[in-house]
């Protein structure tokens, strides 16, 4: 083989000396400020520490479900209120996120923090049972801390831009920020005025009443933070990429819903294998899980449409996530509720069988029994293990009963046959619905408890399925921005067609013997995807008509891109209309052609810089007094194409700000 030789391209970049990239410890929010619309905008898309913060929620989301199974009410107000825990923090760190954070040694410690949090919330989920007598004073006392510790965060994080604020004499955002910063404090003023409601020495409350606290200050606190960017529209969302960021997390939140399903099907048919009956239900909570992603990203908004209304949809993302959770949860228990009453009423035939009908007796009967037993694979589950002991001793106790299913016992029904039969069947039940994971109280009616908890994911399904709908209904009035057309009307006939029938389906429930003889049939699912689905198939001949008579009318049109809903496609907050091409150059800060240059002459000059050091170089139009007061230098070359290009540190994820967005310390 011959030597390895050196080309002429590597002697010449051997030659060369890099420039290392250094993290700066602390980056000016005000470097993010879009001076046209004078709004904060850092930058254009999400960062990978954004991306990576958000597996920490989705990694509490999942190992709280996998703990919590939602059996009663209690279980069910636990899950939503620990939902909305770390749902709001996510949201207020999201809300800081994307107006003020840039890349620095401060922001990623900011994040760690705030990482360590969720961890902390990872330890209390494992045993959150507010308002029961299973609660724990200490895990509560454990949330009041990680509570105070995020709250106590953000406040640090407001403050930090208050001092830049300051600097730069804006005298116009003391107020906000201020306000900003003020809400957190009272925040965890409440949050660890609850400490002491939790000493190790006092009893667990039982009632609701301090528990409600969390949610209240949770809930006054969006209202505030959300009220502050309305009012002082600088502080809005308008040119921020907060609706990526809730895109993103609505897609992680289906993505859970896709871990659920794995698991189901592993609980339903890991040790049997394939049921078709099964693999049709597994395959309707995929649907289901399909069409929920088809209805919120064909309908995703893209560009500005309102500060007041996008705060809003931002907001109304909390129920649209729950309402997902609960769909996805509740389509994978009435999936299991199923599997379940398929193999209780087999194992009642078999005992209905051998007793009434084949009178048999001693071991012939015993074995039967043990082979019925035996065909349900409890042993292989070890939360079903408790039961097979009592299970067996049954069995036993039939086998060395003679005549037990004499010629005088007969009926159809389990309850007819002699006690013992009944203390098996009961037991068996218990067995096969714990093997699922599922607790049983073995003080209770082992059918009763079935049958509430049953009617319970009923009701919380089709309540998710009806919120979630609703949820659409109301997104598709907020992000309109044209003339309603065909698709609006469609798309509101649709949705409003699904909610009466899901409402119809819900209030079934009322009826506990018909809400039980639904839950024993195959049919929830796929009538959910069925009215899902209708909405799609509406949405889409919708759309067709509305195309096909906007194109006649003769107005002026915009959209008809694939992927960015009905009536958005690229037009910038202002209805001006752009090629594809443009718009994703223009996002990328990558247009240097004179086409695109502002319309004042731009002047190359040095501002001073707050924090100390070198005078760091801006562009401005001309005409546009500065922020700080400038030394008499002589201005330099304009650069090439009437754009300035930052040279700041740009790590991946991170936007360089430039046309028109401020590139200094000041602005």
């Amino acid at each position: 083989m011959a030597p390895f030789r050196r080309t002429k391209t590597i002697h010449e970049a051997r030659a060369k000396r890099r420039i290392h990239t250094v993290v700066p410890w602390i980056q000016n929010p005000l470097q993010g400020v879009d001076k046209e619309h004078l709004v904060f905008a850092p930058r254009h898309e999400a960062s990978t520490a954004e991306l990576f913060f958000d597996l920490f929620f989705v990694a509490n989301l999942a190992t709280f479900t996998a703990y919590h199974y939602i059996v009663d009410h209690s279980s069910l107000f636990a899950y939503i209120g620990f939902f909305a825990i770390i749902w709001v923090t996510w949201f207020h760190t999201v809300l800081y996120d994307v107006r003020f954070e840039n890349d620095s040694i401060y922001s990623r410690v900011c994040k760690t923090v705030i990482m360590i949090v969720f961890v902390g919330f990872a330890l209390v989920g494992s045993s959150f049972a507010p308002g029961t007598a299973s609660g724990d004073n200490t895990n509560f006392r454990i949330l009041c801390y990680t509570l105070v510790m995020s709250r106590v965060l953000f406040a640090i994080q407001y403050i930090v831009v208050g001092v830049f604020v300051g600097l730069a004499r804006r005298t116009d955002l003391f107020l906000p920020v201020f306000l900003n910063v003020l809400v957190y404090i009272v925040a965890t003023g409440a949050y660890a005025a609850m400490i002491p409601a939790f000493a190790e020495n006092k009893p667990v409350a039982t009632s609701n009443g301090i528990y409600s606290v969390w949610w209240i200050v949770m809930l006054l606190e969006t209202i505030a933070t959300i009220a502050v960017s309305c009012f002082w529209r600088m502080l809005s969302f308008k040119k921020t990429h907060l609706v990526e960021r809730m895109g993103l997390l609505t897609l992680i939140v289906i993505g859970e819903g896709a871990i659920g399903v794995t698991k189901t099907i592993s609980r339903m048919m890991g040790k049997s294998g394939l049921d078709p009956e099964g693999s049709g239900l597994i395959l309707c909570i995929v649907l289901l899980l399909m069409g929920t992603w088809m209805i919120y990203f064909d309908n995703h908004p893209h560009g500005h449409f309102g500060t007041i209304r996008q705060q809003i949809w931002s907001a109304l993302h909390f129920p649209i996530h729950l309402a997902i959770v609960g769909l996805v949860e509740g389509a994978q228990q009435i999936a299991l509720a199923r599997y379940v009453s398929k193999g209780i009423f087999s194992f009642q035939s078999y005992l209905v069988q051998y007793c009434a009908k084949d009178h048999l007796d001693g071991k012939a009967l015993s074995g039967k029994l043990l082979a019925a037993v035996k065909y349900l694979s409890l042993d292989k589950k070890v939360t079903s293990l408790i039961f097979l002991d009592e299970i067996e001793a049954d069995i036993y106790f039939i086998g060395n009963q003679t005549g037990i299913c004499g010629p005088g016992v007969t009926g159809s029904d389990v309850f007819a046959l002699p006690d013992v039969f009944v203390d098996l069947y009961t037991n068996t039940v218990a067995a096969m619905y714990s093997a699922l994971g599922l607790s049983m109280p073995v003080d209770k009616s082992v059918i009763l408890v079935m049958i509430e908890s049953w009617k319970l994911v009923y009701r919380y399904f089709w309540s998710a399925f009806l919120i979630l709908i609703g949820c659409f209904l109301v997104v598709m009035i907020l992000i309109r921005t044209t003339k309603v057309d065909a698709f609006d009307y469609m798309a509101f006939f649709a949705r409003g067609g699904v909610i009466v029938v899901a409402a119809a389906l819900l209030g079934l429930s009322a009826s506990k013997d018909l809400m039980y003889h639904i839950m024993e049939t195959p049919y929830i699912l796929p009538v959910a995807v069925i009215l899902l689905y209708l909405i799609i198939i509406l949405d889409r001949i919708g759309a067709g008509i509305a195309n096909w008579r906007n194109r006649k009318s003769g107005d002026p049109l915009t959209g008809g891109e694939h992927g960015h809903g009905h009536g958005h496609g690229h037009e910038d907050a202002e209805g001006h209309h752009g090629s594809g091409h443009e718009e994703a150059a223009d996002k990328q800060g990558l247009m240097v052609s004179s086409a695109q240059a502002p319309p004042h002459p731009v002047e190359h000059r040095m501002s001073y810089n707050p924090l100390g050091g070198s005078m760091m170089p801006s562009y401005y139009a001309a005409g546009t007094p500065p922020a700080y007061p400038q030394p008499h230098m002589q201005p330099m070359s304009p650069p090439a194409g009437g754009v300035g290009v930052s040279t700041a540190y740009t790590p991946g994820g991170y936007m360089p700000v430039q046309n028109g967005h401020y590139a200094g310390d000041g602005y």
